[in-house]
């Protein structure tokens, strides 16, 4: 009887101890499994910072696609201006031809101003680099340390936990060193791109000053060039009918007075055309 019942208790506390140890082997494979998803949720993190920053960029530099926008339809509007006045005459055209070269086209233009945008290239070197050096940590260090516990304690359950704990421990300080690097780096990298994002302003807005410059100043002299014509006359003057004539010694200067060279003029005229004689 007594050695049935000591039997009964071995096995007793061999079940015990197999489910202790059981579920002590859950409970570690838990702890793995939630750091890992830990770590998978900081690297998205990290990713998604680097993705933002990008597109931020980006978006601080579509006011230059507008600007290229806004002046290609300030040169369409003066090309409507300006080519219905080439029909007009011979004069009109003329002025146009002289002054219009120095407006550039709408390909040129565009691309002066689209060119001041600068490139993002180069500005997120450094927290790449951390967050690669990161990711490769999780996915070799870590990875690697959890193999080595199992292959070195596959039956010893209390020195696999110290060590699966010291291999996550060892994880979690390297996470709070390099993500302090990363957001360093990030930061750094925010003052380059506000450096390039103010550049690539300052140039564009050179730019469409400088073209709406040329666009003012060639309408102006093609207007002032057309105006003339008004003034001194055009290359196709009329010819008048009504002629007179004065000799050079009716208007002498010597002379305080000269015959009336207004005689001739009648109520139906609407010109009057002198020629000096000798």
């Amino acid at each position: 009887m007594q050695s049935f019942l000591g039997v009964a208790l071995v096995l007793a506390l061999l079940s015990l101890v197999a489910s202790q140890a059981t579920n002590s082997s859950q409970s570690m494979d838990l702890y793995i499994l939630q750091n890992q998803r830990q770590y998978d949720a900081k690297i998205k993190q990290l990713a998604d910072e680097l993705a933002n920053f990008k597109q931020l960029f980006q978006k601080q530099l579509t006011a230059i696609d507008v600007q290229a926008d806004s002046m290609q339809l300030k040169l369409e509007q003066a090309s409507a201006h300006l080519d219905p006045i080439i029909l007009i005459d011979s004069w009109s055209k003329q002025c146009v031809q002289n002054y219009s070269a120095t407006i550039p086209t709408i390909t040129v233009a565009r691309d002066s101003i689209i060119k001041c945008k600068e490139s993002i290239s180069g500005i997120l070197n450094a927290p790449e680099s951390t967050y690669n050096t990161l990711n490769n940590y999780y996915k070799n260090n870590v990875k690697n340390g959890l193999a080595q516990c199992l292959k070195l304690h596959p039956t010893a359950q209390l020195n696999y936990t110290l060590c699966v704990t010291k291999v996550i421990g060892d994880a979690n300080k390297y996470t709070i060193t390099t993500q302090n690097t990363f957001y360093t780096n990030l930061k750094s990298s925010e003052c380059t791109a506000d450096n390039r994002i103010r550049s690539s302003w300052l140039c564009s807005f050179g730019q469409v000053y400088s073209i709406t410059t040329k666009v003012e100043q060639t309408q102006q002299l093609i207007d002032s060039c057309i105006s003339n014509k008004l003034i001194c006359g055009g290359f196709e003057r009329q010819e008048c009918p009504n002629k007179s004539s004065v000799t050079l010694a009716q208007i002498d200067p010597r002379n305080d007075t000269i015959l009336n060279p207004f005689k001739s003029v009648t109520n139906d005229m609407n010109c009057l055309e002198f020629r000096i004689r000798r």
